[in-house]
């Protein structure tokens, strides 16, 4: 039995679909939805709670009346400015010196985390209450993939795993030959915008999404969904390479 949770809810229909499975299992949670990201309503059926990013001593203040022991992030949330967070001063002294001063996100999630640690709070993954969600390993489609194509998915693939250590995102597009696009701030929908443009509608040949090294698994791993299928239908792109029991789906 899973008790004592907390969802901290960004957007997408994820953090919904766990409420949902954990209340089908009688389980004791809550859920903070995240103002500007999560869609509030959804959880209107569950115990829930509505704050904005910046309220973290309100946040502190609701999990320990709920007697709350373990803490899960669900959900896309962007980096905010200053400006958007409007942090009172509990967040502002928290956060101030890792999200304003050009840290990577994974130094910030890292962060975010020993924050709620510090709290005594147990951050958990995805994977601490069901794999259902999970990509497993396999070739889905009816078509078999030639030795050749094998080889240069594979060889893309070492070179993708390797400028994931730069943590500017976990998307690539790739030729035959080389990556041609790689994923930056504005995400995984932008890069295959990108893509469609002459110069590489052409060679484009790969999609390949992967966890970033270093990664904390427990509150970012990569995503793929329906919409992201339907945009790479539109492209020239032949295969999609994806994270086995990594990428949630």
């Amino acid at each position: 039995m899973f008790n004592d949770i907390a969802i901290i809810a960004g957007s997408g229909k994820l953090p919904f679909k766990i409420a949902t499975y954990l209340k089908n299992l009688n389980s004791r949670f809550i859920v903070l939805s995240i103002k500007g990201f999560s869609q509030i309503s959804l959880y209107e059926k569950f115990k829930s709670y509505s704050l904005n990013m910046g309220e973290g001593r309100q946040a502190m203040k609701i999990l320990k009346e709920n007697k709350i022991k373990k803490v899960i992030f669900l959900g896309a949330l962007e980096r905010p400015s200053l400006l958007d967070l409007k942090p009172d001063l509990w967040t502002l002294f928290k956060v101030f010196k890792f999200i304003f001063f050009k840290k990577t996100d994974d130094v910030i999630l890292r962060n975010v985390a020993s924050i709620f640690e510090k709290e005594g709070f147990e951050v958990i993954g995805l994977s601490h209450i069901t794999q259902s969600f999970f990509l497993k390993k396999g070739i889905y489609g009816l078509k078999k993939v030639s030795k050749k194509d094998l080889k240069i998915i594979n060889n893309l693939v070492k070179t993708t795993i390797n400028w994931t250590k730069k943590d500017l995102g976990q998307s690539v597009i790739a030729s035959k030959e080389k990556i041609l696009l790689t994923e930056d701030r504005k995400g995984t929908n932008n890069l295959i915008y990108r893509s469609k443009k002459k110069k590489y509608r052409k060679n484009s040949y790969i999609f390949i999404k992967i966890k970033k090294i270093h990664q904390d698994t427990r509150i970012d791993l990569p995503t793929f969904g329906i919409n992201t299928l339907k945009k790479l239908v539109k492209t020239n792109i032949k295969y999609i390479v994806l994270n086995a029991n990594s990428t949630i789906i």
